[in-house]
């Protein structure tokens, strides 16, 4: 493997590095420790796949482990406010969810197109630092209506997209058994 092509894994692994940090600092309720060290993953996050098209060095192992690293920092997070009772256990449910769908259906398919599902990543990490700003009733009602919306909303994009590839499929398939059958 190509020395440069640790370089965007090793900023993923950043975000699972920053978890235990943030996690020892929430528990202390030291935030402004939290928002610092939340704000350095979502950095590392935005840079990560940047570094990778720059250094030529993309590949699925890399976007999988961005994807895992993300998993593993947004559920570690909201395990700790279910555990200070912010949200309900469902949201962790709802994120592992949202997770599996998304490697279940770019295992599949690169070409379903799904224009919420990209962002959730970023919904999450909205409502994080919106948490962790100003831990209220307002924005825990906030938080639990809009991750789900657009988890629900991505999950039936994506589903639309699954069906109308799998249906293109098929009548490709009976056109070229018919163009076979035909001299």
């Amino acid at each position: 493997m190509n020395k440069k092509a640790w370089i965007p894994s090793g900023l993923s692994s950043l975000r699972i590095i920053a978890l235990p940090l943030f996690l020892y600092f929430f528990s202390t309720g030291a935030i402004t420790i939290c928002l610092l060290i939340f704000a350095l993953a979502q950095l590392t996050d935005l840079i990560d796949g940047y570094v990778a098209r720059k250094l030529k060095v993309t590949a699925r192992f890399g976007a999988y482990f961005d994807a895992a690293a993300d998993f593993a920092l947004i559920s570690g997070v909201f395990a700790a406010f279910i555990i200070s009772n912010y949200y309900p256990v469902w949201m962790l449910l709802l994120i592992g969810l949202s997770f599996a769908q998304f490697i279940a259906s770019s295992l599949y398919s690169k070409m379903l197109y799904d224009p919420l599902g990209k962002y959730i990543g970023s919904i999450l990490y909205i409502a994080i630092t919106l948490t962790l700003l100003s831990p209220t009733p307002a924005i825990f009602m906030i938080v639990e209506v809009v991750v789900p919306l657009f988890a629900i909303t991505s999950f039936i994009t994506r589903i639309i997209s699954f069906s109308s590839i799998h249906k293109r499929a098929i009548i490709i398939e009976k056109a070229l058994r018919h163009h076979e059958g035909t001299p």
